[in-house]
Parts: C-alpha cells; sequence; structure tokens
C-alpha cells in the first residue's frame, strides 16, 4: 500500500513574511555595509528635511499637525512638538517638499523621505536609542524595496505614484521596528497599512506630492499604532483576489523578493541614488550631459542654439512642464533644469525660485531646449537597465558643429556615486539653511555616530558636543 506525500504548507503570506522578518530583525545582524548606506540615508534626508521645512507644503502640514495632532514627545522640523503621527507627517512633507531626497529604483521610489522621518517619530516616542534609529530605517526600507519589487515597476508605469503607495508600508515596517511589535503584530501593521495605501502620478508637480508622501508617513504610522491594540487584519491582502496584487500590479506578484529579506539588502541592490541637484531625478542625466558638454567644448551659454535631448518614455512621462510658470512646476522640467546648468553651470536650491523663472535669459534658453521621447528605449535590455533615466543630448552650435553626450547615469546614482566630502557639503548646505552653519556641523556630527547615541532629544537641534 502506497500513501501519497503530505502536501507542502501553504506559502506565508506576504504581509507575514516581512512582519516576522522585521520582529527578528536587530541591529547586530545589518551588515555594516548596509548599515552604513542607512546612516547615509539618514543624514541626507534630514538635511534636505530642514531646509524643506521652510516649503509651503512643509509650512501647510505642520500647520495641520500642530492643529489636529496632540501634543507629544516627538520633534516637529520648523518648530513644535507633537505626538508620532503628526511628527511623521509634517516632517515627511518637509523631507519631500523639494524633491531633494533620495530614489531607489525598487518601485521608483523616494523611500527615504517617508521612512526616516516615520522611524524618527516612532523612536522618539518610544524613547529609544539612535541604534534604534538606524534598525528602524533600515527595516522600513528593506520591506517597502521587497515589496516594490515582488509587484514589479509596472506599478509606477501604470500611474500609481509608488512613493505614496509603497511609502506607508514603509513607515509601517519602520514604526512596527521601533515598537518592537512581535511578528504577527508587525504584519497586522504592514496588512493594514496595504488596505488603505494609494497614490496617483497626477500629483507631480503641485504640493499635494510631499504632502501625499506626508500622509502615507502617518498612515503607516497609525497601522503599526493600531496593530498593538489588535483585531482583525488580512495578512493575505496582497495575494487576496481581491487585493493588492491584482489590483495594482496586474496580478504580477514574485514572493522570492520577500523571501530574500536578510539575505539580499536592497540598499545595497539595487542600492540608493542620492540627488545632486533639487529637481526630479528624471532630468539630471541631461543637464549633466549639457554641462559636461559645455566644459569639454569650453561653450559659452551664447554659444548654444539647440540642444535636443532623447529620453525614455518614464523620463518623458515625468517630465510634464516644458515651459514651468512655479517653482514645483520647474522641479519637473527638463527644459528647466538643462536651461539652468547651461547659464549657471549648476542647479541649486537658490534656483527654484520666482527670479530665477523670470529672468527672460532663462526663459529664452529654455525655448533652445527639446525633449523627444524613445518608445524603443526599453527594446535593450542593457540600455533599459543600465540606462533607465538617461539621456542622449546633442548640443547645436553657432559655428555649425554638434557635439553628442549619451549620459547614461547621473552625478549621485548608484553607478556614479557622489564623494564623501560631497554628500557631507549637500548636508550642510541644506541644514545649515535652517539652523545654522554651527549647529548644522554639530549634528552631521551625531548623525555620522548615530549607532552611540543613548537617545534622541535634542538632536534636531543640534545638539551640543
Amino acid at each position: 500500500m502506497t500513501t501519497s506525500p503530505a502536501a507542502p504548507p501553504a506559502a506565508s503570506p506576504a504581509a507575514r513574511l516581512i512582519g516576522h522578518w522585521l520582529a527578528g530583525l536587530e541591529r547586530a545582524g545589518i551588515p555594516e555595509e548596509a548599515a552604513a548606506v542607512g546612516r547615509g540615508c539618514i543624514i541626507d534626508t534630514l538635511g534636505v528635511a530642514l531646509a524643506g521645512a521652510g516649503a509651503d507644503a512643509a509650512r501647510m502640514a505642520r500647520e495641520e499637525a500642530l492643529d489636529i495632532y496632540a501634543t507629544g514627545p516627538c520633534t516637529l522640523l520648523g518648530g513644535g512638538r507633537r505626538c508620532a503621527q503628526g511628527a511623521a507627517f509634517a516632517n515627511t512633507a518637509a523631507a519631500h517638499a523639494l524633491d531633494f531626497d533620495d530614489n531607489c529604483y525598487a518601485g521608483f521610489v523616494h523611500g527615504s523621505a517617508v521612512v526616516v522621518p516615520t522611524a524618527l517619530a516612532a523612536v522618539e516616542a518610544a524613547g529609544g536609542t539612535g541604534a534604534d534609529l538606524l534598525t528602524a530605517v533600515v527595516a522600513g526600507s528593506e520591506a517597502e524595496y521587497a515589496l516594490a519589487i515582488a509587484l514589479g515597476n509596472g506599478v509606477y508605469e501604470a500611474g500609481w505614484w509608488t512613493t505614496a503607495l509603497f511609502g506607508a508600508v514603509g513607515a509601517a515596517a519602520a514604526a512596527a521596528k521601533a515598537f518592537r511589535l512581535d511578528g504577527d503584530r508587525a504584519a497586522d501593521a504592514i496588512a493594514f497599512a496595504l488596505c488603505g495605501a494609494g497614490g496617483l502620478r497626477a500629483c507631480f508637480g503641485t504640493s499635494a506630492k510631499p504632502l501625499l508622501a506626508a500622509q502615507a508617513a502617518a498612515n503607516g504610522l497609525r497601522a503599526a499604532r493600531l496593530a498593538m491594540r489588535g483585531g482583525a487584519v488580512p495578512h493575505g491582502v496582497v495575494e487576496d483576489p481581491r487585493g493588492f496584487a491584482r489590483l495594482v500590479a496586474q496580478g504580477r506578484f514574485n514572493v522570492t523578493a520577500l523571501e530574500e529579506l536578510g539575505r539580499r539588502w536592497h540598499l545595497l541592490d539595487p542600492g540608493i541614488d542620492t540627488k545632486a541637484y533639487p529637481v526630479c531625478l528624471s532630468s539630471h542625466a541631461a543637464a549633466d550631459a549639457v554641462r559636461d558638454l559645455m566644459v569639454e567644448y569650453r561653450l559659452d551659454p551664447s554659444d548654444i542654439v539647440a540642444v535636443r535631448c532623447v529620453v525614455p518614455p518614464v523620463v518623458a512621462a515625468n517630465l510634464t512642464y516644458d515651459r514651468p510658470a512655479t517653482p514645483g512646476e520647474a522641479r519637473f522640467s527638463l527644459p528647466f533644469a538643462v536651461a539652468c546648468v547651461m547659464l549657471h553651470g549648476d542647479l541649486t536650491l537658490d534656483h527654484l525660485s520666482g527670479p530665477t523663472l523670470a529672468d527672460p535669459r532663462l526663459r529664452a534658453a529654455m525655448e533652445r531646449v527639446s525633449m523627444r521621447s524613445d518608445p524603443g528605449w526599453n527594446a535593450d535590455p542593457d540600455r533599459a537597465r543600465l540606462a533607465p533615466e538617461g539621456a542622449d543630448v546633442m548640443v547645436e552650435t553657432r559655428t555649425g558643429k554638434s557635439v553628442r553626450r549619451f549620459c547614461a547615469s547621473a552625478r549621485g546614482t548608484v553607478a556614479r556615486p557622489l564623494s564623501m566630502e560631497d554628500h557631507t557639503a549637500k548636508f550642510l548646505a541644506c541644514a545649515g539653511r535652517a539652523i545654522g552653519p554651527a549647529a548644522a556641523q554639530r549634528l552631521h556630527r551625531h548623525l555620522s555616530a548615530i549607532d552611540t547615541l543613548p537617545g534622541l532629544d535634542g538632536v534636531l537641534d543640534g545638539g551640543t558636543d
């Protein structure tokens, strides 16, 4: 007599895979290389958040937080203290208000802008240490990026704004780690965050973009707090026929990405792109190409009669403002980025202003810049992989000479990382705008030694040595 082999155990739902991995993650289990990237994410994000706290969208979010959230132990950038949800909401808006925060190609997301402020708020609320903050940031980042890879980049291409969509998961994961939830409760937090996640790319160029990121942060943190209280939550929300994968990703879901949590570190692969310019990353490669050509061929702006940029479809889809009227629109304008670099040799926060946009020289330079989408860009798998937001740039001069540069990856991306000195200079320039040079230097020293901090009280004010 023969017996049938036992059926294999059913695979754990996605939320449970993430939740139990989160519960088991400790600082000692994070490889130092991944921890170093996480530390860099904290430094870069808090620098741009301090600079962004004065932006209109950030002020709006802070005022809303002061109005509707309870007083608590958590720091609001720009002034005040509120409960963890209020701080996550306000500080995420500040982190993303200038579009100077980092990117990750796992999901095409601004991961740190949501994860870092949420982790900071949750760790402050829990009375945790600097090491707890670093662990929560790594936890939230890895959970968000793994789920994004499992569902594929078709989510972004379909029009979802994945920073808000997946950011709720990153926020829930970071908060679950900071609050030290067990595996099932952490799974509850992930599942609940997914049930209400959303965000549309129609928000680009408007205040809705940083505010939707802020909403994702508050919702993710709230999901973790609700998980502590118990209740029935659908752990199968990703796989359910009425669930996340079918409705958002056309049914695509590769669970392997979640099963590899803790073995593949997404902070290292695909890694984190740190912005050199405070505008959408889609314009950076073209701007770099023009800047490099002008230096190499010693071109003056008056020498250039036309700049013709051929770009992948995703770049054209992101950069929808040919003639921007506001700084928000300029952040999503290839002609603005190229013209700014052409005239000034750089593109800084100071250039995102009404006077710069009104400069007749800039308006004239923008008229000389064109962008054409190449629908066949992704037909070559290597080009699609190595130059997802690249640019093929032709500069035509008054002498009739044309020079060309193909830029696969902009400065600051994983392929062309910024130096440590450039990272530090960016932080000091951003933070110094808000708290002054001396306090910015002190804060940079504290954040660079995040593992050694016994607590976070006063750190964001620059602290004392």
